[in-house]
This record gives C-alpha cells, structure tokens and sequence, in this order.
C-alpha cells in the first residue's frame, strides 16, 4: 500500500485504469485454469487437448503483437487500448450464449486479438510515466495488484465453473466499463511519434536483435511456457492423485497469488540492493526446483507449498523483466520494442500446452513436471554463463521520465 501511495495511484485515474486492465488481462488464462476439468468433461476433450481453449487466447497475439506495437508508437496509446478492451469484454460476455467447442475457440481467439493491444500497452504506460527504480516499483505494484486479483479469481471461477462452465466468462465483462472509463480519463502520454514507418521498424529491429535484448526476451517466454505448462496441469494432478474437488482446485492459484504479492511487493527495494539480472537468473532457479517437488507431491499440503514458493519466485521474475524490458529503449521505439518482446512470450505461451499436453500422452504428468524443471535449470545456467562473460551488459541510455497525470 506504501508503494502504491507512492506513485499516486490513490489519486490518479489514469493509473487506475492501467493497473485495472493490467488485472483484466491477467484474468484471460488464470479465470479458465481451474474450470478446465469441466471444460472437458462439457465437450469431451481429452487431457492432452485440453489446451486447446488457451491457445486459442495465446495464438493472435503471436501476429498481431507487431501491428499493435506499431501502432502504439505511431498513432498512439488511448486508441489502441479503449477499442482493445471493449473487444475484449464483449467477446468474453459472449461466451456464455456458446454451446460448441468451435464458437468457445472463436470467441477465446477474439479475446486474444484484444490481449495483443492490451498488454504490451500497459507495460509501455508504466515506462512512459517512471523511469529508474520507480519504474522497477511500478512494475511491482502491477504485479502485485494482478496477483491480489488472483486471491480472488480462481477461487471465484471455480465455485462457478462447478454450476456451469460458462458462468466464469461472465467477470469478462467488466472490461467494458474500463474501456469506457480509459477513454474518458487516459491522458495521451507526452511521446514523441515517428512520421517515418521504415525508419521506425529498423530502429526498434537493431534494438530487439542485441544479445541483451534476447535474453530479456527469454525470461517473459520462460516464465509463461513453464507457468502455462505447469497450471494447465497442476488442477487434473490435484483433482486425480491428490483427490481435491473442482470447486477447491483454484485455492492452490491463490496460494501462488499469495506469494507473488509478497515479493513483488517488495521488488522496489531489493532491485535497490541487488542487480536485476542476477535476481532474474536465482528466482528461475527456484522455480526449477518447484517443478521438480511438484511431480513427487504426495498431499494437497505439499503441492501448495510448491504453489507458494513458485508464486515467490514469479513475484520477482515478472516485475524485473519488464522493468528491464522498457528501460532498454528509448520511449518512441518503446511500444514496438515491448510487442517483439510479446511476439516471444506468446509463441511461448502457445507452445506450452501442445509441448505439455504432448508429453503427458506420452509418459505423465509427473513426467512433464520434471522436463520443465529441466528447461528452467537450463536456461538458468546458460544466462549466468552470458552474465559472467559480460555480454548481457545494458547498451541504451534511460529513457527519461515524463510526469505522470495526477487527476
């Protein structure tokens, strides 16, 4: 709350919507994780398809994240994201008149077409409005904020998955309001914008191909394909060798929410004593070994202490990566910059449920927890190595700050 009152947030409308559709977009995959199993059972799908109904969210912003980065940069921030969340609640809204696996992935396709306006836009306003470690505590607050939201929504979306599959789709609404709420208070943020699209895309190019810039890149991308890995699944293991009911399945998100708030809470002040990197680097590490517990958890008990202690990890992992992202470029190549980093994080979050989905069929879930955590230690081990070789050293100067509308 101190950070938040830091900020301004308390008196700043348009800081409240960004957070608020910050919070919106994290409700796009964590509202259907625990109504999943009932998914399936509606539509008969099996475990191995079920992922289905997230790649469906996750394949537009593949695409459409280049266009969208563009068209922040050179057109503008409000437009992109009040049409961007009207689409969004009306195309959720209208998930509860479907009766067909076909319309329910041609609605969640809808969605993610608004997914890739909105996001990569509320990480892009964080930077136009902070800069430095202010901008790391923003960050944080974002991440804070989500995860508070995520005490509430599995939980939620699981009591009413448990009377109906569609009912959950109905907090999908509250999208509209935010749109019109953006659109009467978001201020235009005081950017310079490009007039010369070639000029433009070679800028945000050069910057995106440094060494530097992949291995940011690679954190939101890990982050989400072992995340997305990990919770398509986590509720099938909890409900079939673990023996805890549809309408429970969603505490164990908000245990992970539990301790994601907690560090992301405090990720201001430890990137003031610690290098973001390396903090990075350790919180992967951690995860990796969760995933490891996982696949030999044995009670509930003991899958909600993996849930926490990965929910810690993922408080610092999410703030830092962004902060890192948006510090790294000037602000009129900072939307573009910020949907490269998209295009990678969702082509990651598209692969997790077939690369998940395709090992379970092929040995276990067990199995496919302990490939991930593999693929967690990797990457950990490979980006220290570029660390200590001094190749992931920053190449761009701080953007700098633009006051902050305190309405």
């Amino acid at each position: 709350m101190s950070d938040m009152r830091a900020l301004g947030v308390h008196r700043s409308a348009s800081l409240q919507v960004i957070f608020g559709s910050s919070v919106m977009m994290i409700m796009g995959v964590s509202l259907v994780y625990p109504v999943l199993p009932v998914i399936a059972d509606a539509f008969d799908i099996g475990e191995g398809s079920i992922g289905l109904v997230l790649t469906a969210f996750t394949v537009p912003a593949i695409f459409l994240s280049p266009v969208g980065g563009m068209l922040i940069d050179l057109r503008g921030r409000k437009q992109v994201l009040v049409s961007s969340l009207l689409l969004y609640g009306v195309s959720g809204l209208a998930i509860l008149l479907v009766d067909s696996l076909p319309s329910l992935l041609a609605f969640r396709f809808l969605q993610g077409m608004a997914y890739a306006g909105i996001m990569p836009l509320v990480v892009v306003l964080i930077g136009d409005t902070f800069s430095k470690e202010q901008e790391t505590t923003a960050q944080g607050v974002k991440v804070m904020l989500d995860r508070t939201a995520l005490l509430v929504i599995p939980a939620a979306s699981g009591a009413l998955g448990a009377i109906a599959w569609q009912l959950p789709f109905a907090l999908y609404a509250a999208a509209i309001p935010l749109g019109l709420a953006a659109w009467r208070w978001l201020p235009e943020p005081s950017i310079t914008k490009h007039s010369h699209a070639p000029t433009y895309v070679k800028g945000v190019f050069r910057a995106s191909m440094r060494v530097r810039s992949i291995t940011i890149f690679s954190m939101s991308s890990m982050r989400f394909f072992l995340e997305m890995s990990f919770f398509i699944y986590v509720p099938l293991y909890a409900i079939d060798r673990l023996g805890v009911e549809v309408s429970r399945g969603g505490l164990l998100f908000t245990v992970f929410a539990i301790g994601s708030i907690v560090t992301a809470g405090m990720v201001g002040a430890i990137a003031r004593r610690f290098e973001r990197l390396p903090m990075v680097i350790g919180a992967f590490t951690l995860q990796g070994v969760c995933l490891a517990a996982a696949s030999v958890a044995t009670s509930v008990w003991a899958m909600g202490g993996v849930m926490l202690v990965f929910g810690l990890a993922n408080g610092v992992i999410s703030p830092a990566q962004k902060s890192l992202l948006t510090q790294s470029v000037a602000g009129p190549l900072r939307g573009g910059f910020v949907a490269a980093d998209r295009i990678s994080q969702n082509t990651a979050k598209s692969l997790a449920p077939l690369v998940a989905g395709t090992l379970v069929v092929a040995t276990s879930i067990e199995t496919m927890f302990q490939v991930m955590a593999l693929v967690a230690l990797g990457w950990a081990a490979m980006v220290t190595v570029l660390h200590l070789r001094g190749a992931l050293r920053a190449a761009m100067p701080e953007p700098v700050a633009v006051p902050q509308d305190n309405r």
